[in-house]
C-alpha cells in the first residue's frame, strides 16, 4: 500500500527559518544605530583638564614637573598611566587643594588640581641656615624669617634635662653678620629659648667661628652658675667664618662643657667697655656661714611642689631639702626662739628675719629656688625637746669663759656671772653646733667653721691636748670628750630619740 507525504512539516520549517533570518537581520541593522549613537553622544561630552603635581616625585621620562591630562565627563582618571616615583617613599595617594583625598573611582565633573602625598617626608627643606649637634643636622623649622629648633639637653651628669625650643631671628643673625669686622673672636648672637622655670632659663649662643653652645643659666641661692650643655657648628649660606672653628671640648666633669668662649672679647657686642677701665677693688665679702644641720624635728613642705622640703633641726639649723636628689641643697638658715618667744629664721649670717607673719598663727618664707614654705611656729616648738648638757670645755685664757655641749649636737659659749653675784648663772655669748665626723669632732660657732687644732697620744690619752677658738678665747677640750659624745648619742639611740 503506497503512502501519501504529508507537506505540512515543511511548510512549518520553513517559516521558522525565514523569522529567524529577519530577526537576524533587525538586530544586526539595531546594533549599527547604536553604536553610531554611542559615539555621538562621546563627542558631545565635555573634556576636562587635570593637573597632577608630583610633589618633589619624578615622572617615567625624569621630569618633576606637574603635568596635565585631558579626561572625558563622566570618566575616572587613569592613575596608573601617571605614576610618580620619589626614592625612599610610597605614594599614598593623590589630594586635592583642600587636603582632602581624590577617590580613585571618582568621576570627573570639571577641571582638577591633584598633588601627590607621600608615605614620608616629600623632600627634606634646605635651609640657608644649617645646625648640627654631634655630626647631626638640627631639624629647623622656617616661616617668615624665624627659625626654631628643639633640642633637649642634659646637666648634671645626665641627671637631668633640659628641653626647650630655641629662636633665631634671620634678620637679627644677618644684622649681627654685617657688624662683624673679623677682628675679634666673640658672641656673634644670643638665641632665647621658651624655656625658664625658678632656678634658671636656656639659651643658645652662635659665635664667628663657626660654632654654637646651648646654655643652662642656673641660679642657686643666689649664686649663679653657667652651665655650656651642648656644642654644635653653624653655617649659614654666604657667610664665611673669619676664625676656624674651635674644637669642641671635653666634658670631663659630666656637669656639662666647658666652653672656650667665656674668655673672649665681648667688647663689640656691647656686653663690655670698649677700653676697660681700671677694676675698682671688690668689696670685701662676708664669708657664707657654715652649719652642722642636726636632726630634723619639724618638717615643711613647699607649696606646689612634692620636693622641695624645709627640715628643721634641733641644734637651730634649716636646710631646704629637694627629695628627688636625696641632699640639703642650702643649709644656710638658722632659727631660734628669741627673748620673747617669737620664731626667727636668718639666712647666711644676715640678721633680717625672713619669715613673713601669715597672720593665722602661721609664718612663711620663700626659698632660693622660688618655692614657699609655711611654718607652724607651736608645732615646732613642740617638737623641741630640751637639751641635756654633757661636756663643758674650759677657757685656758679666762676664768669666766666656758663652753658647754648638748646631746642635741649644740654648744654655747658662756660668760660666768659669779662675779656680779649670781653664782652658778650664765649668759650666753655665742651659739654653735657640733658633729663627730671621721676626723673628729667639727664645730660652726655663729655660722662660721671654728678651726679645732688636735695633739693626740693613743699611748696616753690623758696627754692628748685638743683645742678651738671662739671670739677672742682659746678653749681646751679633753679627748674624753669624744667617748662623752659618742656614748650619749647610743644611749640617745637606744632610748628612741634618734633617727
Amino acid at each position: 500500500m503506497r503512502m501519501r507525504r504529508s507537506w505540512k512539516p515543511l511548510m512549518l520549517f520553513a517559516l521558522a527559518a525565514m523569522l529567524v533570518i529577519c530577526l537576524a537581520g533587525c538586530q544586526a541593522k539595531n546594533s549599527g544605530a547604536n553604536a553610531k549613537q554611542t559615539i555621538q553622544n562621546d563627542e558631545n561630552k565635555a573634556t576636562y583638564t587635570v593637573t597632577l603635581n608630583p610633589a618633589g616625585g619624578a615622572w617615567s621620562d625624569g621630569s618633576t614637573e606637574a603635568k596635565t591630562v585631558e579626561v572625558k565627563e563622566g570618566t575616572a582618571i587613569d592613575f596608573a598611566s601617571h605614576t610618580p616615583a620619589l626614592e625612599g617613599n610610597d605614594l599614598q595617594g593623590w589630594y586635592q587643594q583642600d587636603g582632602s583625598p581624590w577617590p580613585g573611582a571618582r568621576k570627573v565633573a570639571g577641571n582638577v588640581s591633584l598633588r601627590a602625598k607621600w608615605s614620608a617626608a616629600q623632600v627634606e627643606a634646605t635651609y640657608d641656615l644649617v645646625l648640627t649637634i654631634n655630626n647631626e643636622k638640627e631639624t629647623l623649622e622656617y616661616e617668615n624669617g624665624v627659625y626654631q629648633f628643639t633640642h633637649v639637653s642634659s646637666i648634671y651628669g645626665g641627671y637631668a634635662q633640659r628641653a626647650g625650643k630655641y629662636t633665631i631671628y634671620e634678620e637679627d643673625l644677618k644684622n649681627a653678620i654685617k657688624a662683624d669686622d673679623g677682628k675679634v673672636q666673640r658672641v656673634l648672637y644670643h638665641a632665647g629659648s621658651n624655656y625658664i622655670d625658678a632656678t634658671g632659663t636656656i639659651y643658645a649662643e652662635f659665635y664667628n667661628d663657626g660654632e654654637f653652645e646651648l646654655y643652662y643659666d642656673y641660679t642657686n641661692a643666689g649664686e649663679r652658675t653657667k652651665y655650656c650643655m651642648n656644642t654644635g657648628y653653624w653655617t649659614l649660606a654666604g657667610y664665611t667664618a673669619p676664625f676656624e672653628a674651635t674644637p669642641i671640648p671635653v666634658d670631663e666633669t659630666g656637669m656639662g662643657y666647658v666652653s672656650a668662649h667665656l674668655d673672649w672679647d665681648k667688647t663689640l657686642t656691647g656686653e663690655a667697655e670698649e677700653e676697660p677701665k681700671e677694676e675698682a677693688k671688690a668689696e670685701e665679702k662676708a664669708p657664707d656661714i657654715v652649719t652642722l644641720p642636726g636632726e630634723t624635728i619639724y618638717t615643711a613642705d613647699a607649696q606646689g611642689s612634692d620636693t622641695m622640703k624645709a627640715n628643721f633641726c634641733d641644734n637651730g639649723v634649716m636646710a631646704v631639702f629637694i627629695t628627688s636628689y636625696g641632699v640639703n641643697v642650702d643649709a644656710k638658715y638658722l632659727w631660734a626662739f628669741d627673748e620673747n618667744g617669737a620664731l626667727t629664721l636668718t639666712y647666711n649670717g644676715g640678721e633680717e628675719n625672713v619669715l613673713t607673719d601669715n597672720g593665722d598663727g602661721t609664718f612663711s618664707f620663700t626659698d632660693g629656688y622660688n618655692n614657699t614654705y609655711s611654718v607652724d611656729p607651736a608645732a615646732l616648738k613642740e617638737a623641741v625637746k630640751e637639751p641635756t648638757k654633757i661636756y663643758t670645755a674650759s677657757s685656758v685664757n679666762s676664768k669666766t669663759m666656758f663652753v658647754f655641749f648638748y646631746d642635741n649636737h649644740t654648744f654655747t659659749v658662756n660668760f660666768d656671772l659669779s662675779g656680779f653675784g649670781q653664782a652658778g648663772q650664765y649668759h650666753i655669748t655665742k651659739e654653735g653646733q657640733w658633729k663627730l665626723g671621721e676626723n673628729g669632732v667639727e664645730m660652726a660657732a655663729g655660722g662660721q667653721a671654728v678651726e679645732i687644732t688636735a695633739e693626740l697620744d693613743e699611748a696616753h690619752p690623758e696627754a692628748s691636748k685638743i683645742t678651738f677658738p671662739v671670739d677672742e678665747n682659746t678653749y681646751s677640750l679633753s679627748p674624753l670628750f669624744y667617748k662623752t659624745a659618742q656614748d650619749n648619742a647610743e644611749t640617745t639611740t637606744e632610748e628612741g630619740g634618734a633617727q
